[in-house]
């Protein structure tokens, strides 16, 4: 996983980002994979892109590469010097779409769900594909009957700079899903993307878990979604029209280097126990200006006695 965060100023936007990528092996078991991984790309000298979610993937020609490959093709493979972020967002997009073969993946993941099902002498009542989902039953040796949910891990992207006319945007993009206008010009915050649970509760005063709660889930109902608004009052109040370009940068760290550490002593939540440490490694850090890109900090390729 990942944590990727975006602050919008008056001044400029800040981007920030882990190092670290995950992998499940073929016991299926989580397992670092990298703690060097680069998830921040200029797309232009006005426009960066973060990556979260799904790192590694095969093209339709079913060669795996690292998201970062698909990043640079696309640069390579297009003229955005010009165009807005607005227009970049949608090019990335339909580009991660056209490369990502994810119904291909979601059928893999069916027939492996039958392959497991046979071995466990079980046997599949129901297997519905969804858009981009399955859903399946199936019955146990003891009878028991169990029912889930098959989801495609997304690629996640966010998109975020300056327009030629001066103007700023943010998106976030999903493939499979759709594109999310999260900030327009002079609409100054913070936006992020990946495993933001703590960061939510840092700003926010909640997580979205709390709407799986049953009682929170029966309110929700009897206020007919005004419970959210109500909630919503415990975020706490930042003056991001005011706020400093280097206090962006230290909020943005800050809030990393805190899900970092919180995931170090944790294990999930009580309601779904079994976590993992998936936000770690350098924090890279850039500025994106109506001047241009500066890099506040970028790890680098070095050389260590010790490993």
């Amino acid at each position: 996983m990942t944590l990727i965060i975006n602050i919008v100023t008056p001044e400029g936007i800040v981007m920030a980002s882990d190092s670290r990528q995950t992998e499940r092996n073929i016991k299926q078991f989580t397992r670092i994979f990298t703690n060097s991984a680069n998830k921040l790309f200029s797309l232009n000298d006005r426009v960066i892109v973060g990556t979260s979610g799904l790192a590694f993937f095969a093209d339709n020609s079913g060669i795996r590469k690292n998201i970062s490959e698909y990043i640079e093709a696309f640069k390579k493979d297009n003229k955005l010097d010009s165009l807005t972020v607005n227009e970049i967002s949608t090019k990335l997009q339909d580009y991660i779409n056209s490369h990502y073969p994810w119904e291909k993946q979601l059928d893999i993941s069916a027939q492996q769900l039958e392959i497991e099902a046979e071995m466990n002498s079980e046997r599949i009542l129901a297997l519905e594909k969804k858009k981009d989902s399955i859903d399946f039953k199936i019955k146990q040796p003891s009878g028991r009957i169990k029912e889930g949910h098959l989801n495609i891990e997304p690629v996640n992207l966010l998109v975020s700079g300056y327009n030629p006319d001066g103007t700023s945007e943010t998106y976030s993009l999903s493939s499979p899903g759709g594109k999310i206008r999260k900030r327009d010009n002079d609409e100054f915050g913070c936006t992020w993307i990946g495993q933001g649970d703590v960061v939510s509760r840092l700003i926010l005063g909640y997580d979205s878990k709390l709407f799986k709660v049953p009682a929170i889930k029966a309110m929700g109902k009897k206020f007919n979604g005004d419970l959210r608004t109500q909630i919503r009052g415990l975020e706490y109040y930042i003056q991001w029209n005011l706020i400093t370009l280097q206090d962006a940068v230290d909020l943005a760290v800050f809030l990393i280097k805190s899900t970092e550490i919180m995931q170090r002593f944790t294990d999930g939540i009580s309601m779904d126990v079994g976590d993992f440490q998936n936000v770690g490694g350098p924090i890279d850090v850039v500025l994106i200006t109506k001047n241009g890109i500066k890099w506040i900090n970028k790890k680098e390729i070095t050389y260590s006695e010790y490993i």
